[in-house]
């Protein structure tokens, strides 16, 4: 019998809460990026098993929750996950440990079940029923299976994250930006404002840590103010006794060698857009005058990786760059980048961009496509949660992101909303002495909404890794946010790819457990 994880997520793993909000109204985008990334670190709910090795407890009958899902991975090999339940884990077993944890689909006892396996030596059968219980994939009977974050749980999560939008001016001319541009940037006294309402609700809502997203327009033409701003938010975190991390987001077209070291030097993480190698890139994201932006990436790119500050690369992928996705994809694995593909979403319809919508069957195949570069160049670091537009696979929650609950955005004049699809629909200003609770009222527009309320959602496998999709684009589309993702074929068609290639990883680079 032969089993397959990852132990590193069996000592913790990133929440994602807060890095659901990272674009789109979040995704777990920097949940595979390392540098000052201010993910919070919780246990997994793994108790361990070794009473099962007592005379006492191996009498005590286990059964394997109705909600796990299997799958074959390779010839003989079989992924074992819960996408139901609260658990990042992902076992990969071999036939004859999936017969033994078939064998407790109904509750038994582990020495009933040791009887029908006379040519496993007892103590090797019962290291694998320890790994298996260790994984949350065999329960006692008297033990029910650690449910979705909660609401209420989730109400309680430690970071709080704010957008900050420092000014509404660009230097490029992105087709699919929802930002209706302009050149009025955040006054210093207003961003000082807001990041001391940010420290408030903080405060008031019991908060240990903050995440601030420096973002617009392009923040890096703001940067002296960004990074005074943090220095700035460093102090009142540290009179607050609260951790301060910070992403910049950004085109890269302006990102300096001397802007990275100061970036590095205050462990601000850079999320960088990049949509496709030259051309394809071009077409999406080329400047005002229609001249191409990808050289300047690649050279901020380059910049970055010499300065050992890695950015977070986003892809934006349409119909126009779906083709050309294999190859970019090609690009990033051989720098080791680490990378998170978002679907285009369609905000405020504009000459020239029809052949940015896809249709489903065509994002699938064009996934697919993409999917099998990266089986030939399976990277060691987790990608699953990066790989199916802003779905979060291995995270069981309610909820897509953090909005209208652990998230502010901030606009350039000081009013807050929601989401930052969303600017204009604000619900305070800074100036409120709890700008946070404006926001999670549940007033009209775009508010939180759990999965489990949306038509389509309540009895779907996958429920609780895509949580209903973007709630932002579910909204514009439909006018309702209790129902189910546009992308929900989609998503459906490629969780077991997505699941398939994180299997493949853990028989690559996991731990082997031989018993």
């Amino acid at each position: 019998m032969n089993a397959w994880v990852d132990l590193d997520l069996l000592q913790s793993i990133s929440c994602g809460f807060e890095t659901f909000d990272e674009c789109e109204c979040g995704s777990p985008d920097e949940c595979n990026y390392e540098p000052g990334t201010g993910h919070q670190e919780m246990a997994l709910p793994i108790w361990q098993a070794q009473p099962l090795m007592s005379r006492e407890k191996s009498w005590n009958p286990l059964h394997m929750p109705v909600s796990l899902y299997w799958q074959e991975c390779a010839a003989g090999r079989w992924l074992v996950c819960d996408p139901e339940h609260w658990s990042a884990t992902l076992a990969v077993l071999d036939e004859e440990a999936l017969a033994l944890l078939r064998s407790f689909e109904q509750p038994a006892r582990p020495l009933e079940v040791a009887r029908a396996f006379p040519q496993v030596p007892t103590a090797a059968l019962f290291g694998l029923l320890h790994w298996l219980v260790a994984l949350g994939l065999l329960l006692p009977v008297e033990r029910k299976p650690v449910q979705s974050v909660s609401s209420e749980q989730q109400s309680r999560a430690r970071t709080l994250s704010a957008w900050l939008h420092v000014t509404n001016a660009c230097n490029l001319a992105c087709q699919y930006c929802y930002v209706q541009k302009s050149s009025e940037p955040m006054a210093d006294a207003t961003a000082r404002q807001a990041v001391e309402a940010v420290f408030r609700s903080a405060q008031l809502h019991g908060y240990q840590a903050v995440h601030l997203k420096y973002a617009g327009g392009e923040p890096t033409l703001r940067l002296r103010q960004v990074l005074a701003l943090h220095d700035y938010a460093l102090t009142l975190g540290s009179q607050a006794q609260m951790k301060v991390t910070a992403s910049l987001l950004t085109n890269g077209v302006a990102l300096s060698e001397q802007a990275i070291a100061a970036l590095k030097e205050r462990r601000i993480s850079v999320m960088l857009s990049l949509d496709g190698l030259g051309q394809q890139h071009d077409l999406q994201r080329p400047f005002g005058n229609g001249r191409g932006s990808f050289a300047y990436v690649e050279r901020a790119l380059n910049r970055l990786l010499a300065a050992r500050w890695p950015p977070s690369v986003n892809v934006t992928v349409s119909r126009r760059n779906l083709a050309a996705l294999p190859t970019l994809l090609e690009y990033l694995l051989e720098r080791d980048l680490p990378f998170s593909l978002s679907y285009y979403r369609e905000h405020n319809p504009a000459p020239g961009i029809d052949d940015l919508g896809f249709e489903e069957e065509e994002m699938i195949a064009g996934m697919r496509a993409a999917f099998a570069v990266i089986e030939r160049r399976l990277p060691r670091r987790r990608l699953w949660k990066a790989l199916l537009d802003r779905t979060h696979p291995g995270l069981a929650s309610p909820y897509a992101c953090g909005m209208g609950r652990h998230y502010l955005v901030i606009d350039q004049r000081g009013g807050v909303a929601r989401c930052h699809a969303a600017l204009t629909e604000q619900v305070a200003t800074i100036a409120a002495e709890d700008p946070l609770e404006a926001v999670r009222l549940p007033s009209g527009g775009l508010r939180a909404v759990a999965v489990d309320e949306k038509e389509g959602c309540r009895t779907c496998r996958w429920r609780y890794w895509c949580a209903g999709g973007c709630p932002a684009l579910t909204y514009h589309l439909t006018g309702r946010l209790d129902v189910r993702s546009p992308n929900c074929a989609i998503y459906k068609a490629l969780f077991p790819d997505v699941l398939r290639l994180e299997a493949l990883r853990v028989l690559k680079y996991g731990t082997a457990l031989v018993f």
